[in-house]
C-alpha cells in the first residue's frame, strides 16, 4: 500500500468571532413500530448460487441526484418509522470439525524433542482458512511458482481486524511471548520443547525462550496456555494494569459524538432530517455525550446549559475561527458537549428549533461553510473531559465522531468550491479545495476523532471535495435520496459502529510469500518497535479506524517454488478497544503446500476469490472509461484461467472453464454489469461513491455488492433461494433481491392484483429485507414496486437475463422452472421483453469458453 503524500494546508486568513444568542422552540414526538419476526428461509434441494455469509459495511463520491427515485411518495412526514435500537453484530457460527490426528511430528535438538501443539475443531477451522478473521481465496498453496503466480488468478486473503463474533477469541491479560528473530508471536501451531520450555517460531524457525513458563510435564498441559491451545488469541491490557478489571459496558459510549447540521435545507427536507433526528437521540445510551453544530453563512454551537430552549453561540463562517475565538467559546460559560440524560430535552428543543431556507436561492447557490463548521467541531471533542478519577482524566473509549448531514456543497469559507461548475478558476479552487480537506480529514484522525459525512437530497455535493475529509480521518461519506428512513438508520449506526482506535495491522508470512498489494482503510507505516527484532520483516499498516464493517484486501505470490509442505500466516491487530483497554489480536493460520494443480483449485473459495478479484479491479477503475476498460480485463482474466486451467474442447477452438471453480465466472459477471463497473448506476459520483464504499467494505458487504442474493416469498411466509436470474420475475410470486447497499422487493401483477395477499406478502419481504440487513453499515435503501412499472427496471437490470438461454440450459442454471406447469413457463417466457445484454452462457461463449455446469 503507498504511503499518503503530505498534502499543505490552505488556510484562509482568521479573524475573531461575535458571539450572538439566538432563542428556539419545543420538539414533537416520536413513535417507534414493534419489532417484527424474521420469516424462514429454505434453501431448495438443488444447490443453486451461493447465499453469502450472515448479513454483515466505506466511502467516496456525489454531485447529482441519486440514480432510482423513492419508490413511495417523496416527501414524508416528519415521524420516521425505524428502528431506534442499535444494531448488534451478528453472530457466526463455526462449522463443525473433526479433530486432528493426536500424533504429531518430532523434531530433534540435542536431548530435548520438540512436541508439535495439536488443537481440534478450532485448529481444523483455522488451518482450512476459515477463520472469520482471515478469510482465504483458497485453503491450499501451490508450491510451483509458474503456476502459482498467473496474473488471471488472485492469491490472498481477506482480513477483518475489528470484527466481533459471539464465539470470540481466548483472551489473555499478560504479555505474549515473541520471537525474537522476527517479531512473530508465539502461536497454535509452535514446536514446544517441554522440557526447556523453549519454542519455534513458524515465521522463521528460531528457537525462543519462554522464561521457563512453557516447561510442562507433557504436551496435553501445554494447552492450558490459550495461546497454544486457540489459532486466535486477544491479549488485553486495560487502562488501570489492575488485572481483571473490566470496565462498566457504557464506557462504549464514552466517546462524544458532535452533529454537525446544514442549515440551508428546504422545508421538505427539513422535516424529514428533524424527524430522523428526533429518533436518533432518543436511541443514544444515558451516558453519550453530545454536541450540535449547525452551518449556514455562520457557525452556531448550542450550548446545553439553558434547559428546553436552544441557544447558540455564533461564529462567522467565511474564514477558519481563530484560536481565541476557539478558547473564549469553549472555555467561556456555555457547555457544548452533555450527556444524554442530562440535555435529551435540551436536544429535542434544538432539532425543534431549525427553521427552512427561506430567501430565494437555489439550493446549489447557497452559502454553506461545511469546512468552518468541522473545525468548530473539533475543537470541541478535543476539550479534556470533565469526568475527573482520582484526579487523572479518563481516556474515551473509542474514536470521537462528528457526523455531518449534509444537504449541499461546502461554499464558503476553508474547503469551499464556488457555486458554478462554470466558474472559470472553478478546477483550481477544487484541487485547493480538497487538499485543505484532505489536511482536515489527517488533523482530525490524528486527535481520534472520525468525521462521517451523510449527505442526503437532491442537490449536487461535490463529493471529490468532501471525500478526502472522511476518508482521511476513517469516517465514511454515504449518499441518500432523502433524510428519511436509511438516512436515520444510518445516524444510528454510524454513531454506534466503532469498534476501537489507534488501529495498526502487522502481516507476516513464510519466507516463501511475497505481498504484492494491500486494498483497505489504511496505509503503510513503519513502525519503530520492528527495530527490537533482528530480522522483522512484517508488512505494517496503520488503521484510519477499527470497525467490523471493514476489511483489508491482501494479494500475495510465491517468492520462489515452495519446498516445505506448509506455508504460514500470522496477522497482528493492535488497537484500543471502546472499553479502553490495548488489544493485541493475534490470527495465526497454516496451509497447506501442494502439486497438485487439481487439488489446488478444489479448495479455492470461489465467492471470497471474487471478491479479491473485484477490489483489485476496482481499485483500478478511477472513473467511466476505467471502468470500461476493467470490463474488458475480467474478459481477458476468465479465458486466461480457461487457457491455463482448463482443458481444450476436441475439434474446436473453445476452452472449458475448470469445473472446480465453476461459481467464479458467475460472480465477476455480476460484477461486469452490476453497479460497481456496468452502467445500472445513473452518475459517475454515485459510482464513485459505490466503489469506494466497496474497497473497504467486509467480506459479507462485499460479496453482495458484487453479486446480489435473490429470495422468492412462498406461502406461509418462507422465502426460497433461487439464483439472481430474472427467470424469478414470476408473475404470481414475490421477489426480494439484496445488492449490498440496495435491497429490491419485486411484486409480480398477478399477485399485485390481489390486494390483500399482496399487502401480506409485502410485509412479509419488507421484514425480510430489514433482518438481512439489520446490522449492515451503510443501511440499505429498501424499495418496493410493482411487475411493469417504470421502476421496475432497476430490478431487472440486476439480475442476469437468461430468459434467451435454450430451456435446457435454463433448468440446469434455475431448476425451480422444473416445478412450473407447461402454461406458468409459456406466460413467463411471453412476459419477458428483448433486449441485447447477453446471458451469462452467451457472454461466455463469446469469450471462447464454454460455461462451466452448475454444482
Amino acid at each position: 500500500m503507498a504511503n499518503r503524500p503530505t498534502l499543505p494546508v490552505s488556510n484562509p486568513e482568521t479573524s475573531a468571532s461575535r458571539v450572538e444568542r439566538s432563542p428556539s422552540h419545543p420538539p414533537p414526538t416520536m413513535s417507534m413500530p414493534p419489532r417484527m419476526g424474521s420469516p424462514l428461509i429454505r434453501t431448495p434441494g438443488v444447490q443453486t448460487l451461493p447465499n453469502g455469509v450472515s448479513p454483515g459495511s466505506t466511502t467516496p463520491q456525489m454531485s447529482t441526484p441519486p440514480g432510482p427515485p423513492v419508490f413511495t411518495s417523496p416527501v414524508r412526514p416528519a415521524a420516521v418509522p425505524f428502528r431506534s435500537s442499535p444494531s448488534t453484530p451478528q453472530p457466526v457460527a463455526f462449522s463443525t470439525a473433526p479433530a486432528l490426528p493426536t500424533a504429531s511430528p518430532h523434531f530433534s535438538n540435542g536431548s530435548a524433542e520438540l512436541q508439535h501443539q495439536i488443537s481440534d475443531a478450532m485448529g481444523e477451522l483455522m488451518s482450512s482458512g476459515k477463520t472469520p478473521y482471515a478469510l482465504f481465496s483458497a485453503n491450499k498453496v501451490m508450491k510451483q511458482k509458474k503456476l502459482a503466480n498467473l496474473p488471471s488468478f488472485t492469491f490472498g486473503a481477506l482480513v477483518s481486524p475489528g470484527r466481533e463474533i459471539s464465539s470470540g477469541p481466548q483472551i489473555l491479560q499478560r504479555d505474549p511471548h515473541r520471537c525474537q528473530n522476527c517479531g512473530a508471536y508465539a502461536n497454535f501451531y509452535c514446536n514446544i520443547l517441554v522440557g526447556s520450555g523453549q519454542w519455534q517460531c513458524v515465521i522463521c524457525g528460531k528457537l525462543n525462550s519462554s522464561g521457563g513458563e512453557y516447561i510442562s510435564p507433557s504436551k496435553e498441559d501445554l494447552r492450558n496456555f490459550p495461546e497454544l491451545a486457540s489459532t486466535l488469541v486477544d491479549y488485553v491490557q486495560t487502562g488501570n494494569k489492575r488485572p481483571g478489571f473490566v470496565p462498566v459496558s457504557d464506557s462504549r459510549m464514552s466517546a462524544p459524538i458532535i452533529l454537525v447540521i446544514d442549515e440551508c435545507l428546504d422545508e421538505p427536507h427539513l422535516q424529514h432530517l428533524q424527524g430522523s433526528l428526533h429518533a436518533f437521540v432518543d436511541s443514544l445510551s444515558p451516558t453519550t455525550r453530545i454536541g450540535i453544530v449547525s452551518y449556514g453563512r455562520t457557525v452556531s454551537v448550542y450550548d446545553f446549559s439553558e434547559e428546553s430552549v436552544a441557544s447558540a453561540d455564533v461564529l462567522p463562517g467565511g474564514k477558519s475561527p481563530t484560536q481565541e475565538s476557539l478558547k473564549g467559546l469553549i472555555y467561556g460559560t456555555g457547555i457544548y458537549l452533555a450527556p444524554m440524560h442530562a440535555s435529551l430535552p435540551v436536544a429535542h428543543a434544538i432539532f425543534s428549533s431549525l427553521r427552512p431556507y427561506k430567501l430565494d436561492v437555489p439550493e446549489v447557490s447557497r452559502d454553506r461553510c461545511l469546512g468552518a463548521a468541522v473545525e468548530v467541531a473539533m475543537a470541541i471533542v478535543q476539550v479534556p473531559s470533565a469526568e475527573v478519577s482520582r484526579g487523572v482524566i479518563k481516556r474515551a473509549g473509542g474514536s470521537s465522531r462528528i457526523i455531518v448531514c449534509a444537504g449541499g456543497p461546502c461554499t464558503l469559507g476553508p474547503g469551499s468550491v464556488p457555486h458554478s461548475f462554470t466558474h472559470p478558476n472553478y478546477a483550481h479552487f477544487e484541487r485547493t479545495a480538497t487538499k485543505w480537506m484532505d489536511h482536515l480529514g489527517r488533523e482530525a484522525h490524528r486527535h481520534n476523532t472520525m468525521v462521517d459525512i451523510l449527505c442526503a437530497g437532491t442537490c449536487p455535493v461535490r463529493v471529490p471535495v468532501l471525500q478526502p475529509l472522511a476518508k482521511a480521518s476513517g469516517g465514511v461519506l454515504v449518499l441518500h435520496d432523502d433524510f428519511g428512513e436509511a438516512f436515520g438508520v444510518n445516524l444510528q449506526r454510524a454513531a454506534t459502529r466503532a469498534a476501537g482506535s489507534h488501529g495498526l495491522l502487522e502481516i507476516r508470512c513464510s519466507d516463501d510469500i511475497l505481498i504484492t498489494q494491500v486494498v483497505g482503510p489504511g496505509e503503510e507505516v513503519q513502525v519503530e518497535s520492528h527495530e527490537s527484532f533482528k530480522n522483522d520483516a512484517a508488512l505494517s499498516i496503520q488503521m484510519l479506524s477499527v470497525e467490523e464493517t471493514q476489511s483489508f484486501s491482501i494479494s500475495m505470490e510465491n517468492k520462489g517454488d515452495i519446498k516445505s509442505d506448509h506455508v504460514y500466516f500470522q496477522f497482528v491487530i493492535q488497537f484500543s478497544n471502546v472499553y479502553q483497554a490495548d488489544v493485541s489480536r493475534i490470527i495465526t493460520v497454516r496451509l497447506p503446500a501442494v502439486d497438485s494443480v487439481s487439488e489446488y483449485l478444489e479448495s479455492v473459495q470461489d465467492e471470497v476469490a471474487a471478491v479479491l478479484i473485484s477490489k483489485r479491479t476496482l481499485l483500478r477503475a478511477k472513473g467511466h472509461s476505467d471502468a470500461i476498460d476493467m470490463r474488458a480485463t475480467i474478459d481477458e482474466r476468465i479465458k486466461d484461467i480457461a487457457l491455463h486451467h482448463g482443458a481444450p474442447v476436441p475439434k474446436s477452438k473453445l476452452f472449458k472453464f475448470p469445473k472446480e471453480i465453476s461459481l467464479l465466472p458467475e460472480l465477476l459477471f455480476h460484477l461486469r454489469r452490476g453497479p460497481l463497473l456496468g452502467s445500472i448506476v445513473g452518475h459517475e459520483d454515485e459510482r464513485s461513491v459505490l466503489r469506494n464504499l466497496f474497497l473497504n467494505a467486509s467480506f459479507d458487504l462485499s460479496l453482495r455488492m458484487v453479486a446480489p442474493r435473490c429470495l422468492m416469498h412462498r406461502e406461509g411466509g418462507t422465502f426460497e433461494e433461487l439464483p439472481a436470474y430474472d427467470l424469478a420475475m414470476q408473475s404470481d410470486t414475490a421477489v426480494v433481491l439484496d445488492h449490498g447497499t440496495d435491497v429490491f422487493i419485486w411484486l409480480g401483477a398477478e399477485l399485485a392484483a390481489n390486494e390483500g395477499k399482496s399487502a401480506a406478502t409485502l410485509a412479509a419481504c419488507r421484514t425480510l429485507a430489514e433482518e438481512l440487513t439489520e446490522s449492515r453499515f451503510p443501511a440499505p435503501r429498501i424499495l418496493a414496486f410493482k411487475e411493469g412499472s417504470s421502476q421496475a427496471r432497476y430490478f431487472v437490470s440486476r439480475l442476469i437475463p437468461a430468459h434467451k438461454d435454450p430451456p435446457y440450459e435454463q433448468e440446469a442454471r434455475f431448476p425451480q422452472l422444473r416445478n412450473l406447469t407447461a402454461e406458468q413457463r409459456t406466460k413467463l417466457k411471453s412476459s419477458f421483453i428483448h433486449f441485447d445484454d447477453p446471458s451469462f452462457c452467451e457472454w461466455m461463449r463469446s469469450l471462447k469458453v464454454v460455461p462451466p455446469d452448475p454444482n
